[in-house]
């Protein structure tokens, strides 16, 4: 079986994702200058593609964007947000059971790389039921 999947993985030019990533995350999401209540919900497809959504909190209305692009190299996410204000990279560093995430996110006005789930703008989770 597992021979089958590296086969699939390779053949395919893309690894599979994990799907204990699929979920609701309940956490912080940065915003206008605080940290604001946010969901990010993620989706694994049957084909390891994975994307989502997500909601926060807008100076007291919801401000609702997509994730797309999503690449799981685990522990970490990468994946393009965009919503109303914009667009710009996504990097999350998951715990080692999936149920939570700490990472940030970035617009084109920092400066590179966007690839450090540290150096960015605050967006963290914690798996609603988890």
């Amino acid at each position: 079986m597992r021979l089958a999947l590296l086969v699939l993985a390779i053949s395919t030019g893309t690894a599979l994702a994990d799907p204990r990533l699929a979920g609701e995350y309940q956490g912080i999401i940065w915003s206008a200058g605080s940290d604001s209540p946010g969901k990010t919900v993620l989706k694994v497809r049957p084909n390891g593609a994975i994307n989502g959504n997500y909601v926060y909190d807008d100076m007291g209305s919801p401000a609702r964007g997509k994730l797309t692009d999503c690449a799981l190299a685990a522990p970490i996410l990468r994946c393009t947000w965009q919503d109303a204000y914009g667009s710009g990279a996504l990097v999350l560093r998951f715990s080692d059971d999936f149920k939570g995430f700490e990472g940030s996110w970035y617009d084109y006005s920092l400066p590179d790389p966007h690839d450090d789930p540290q150096n960015g703008y605050r967006w963290s989770g914690t798996k609603r039921g988890a």
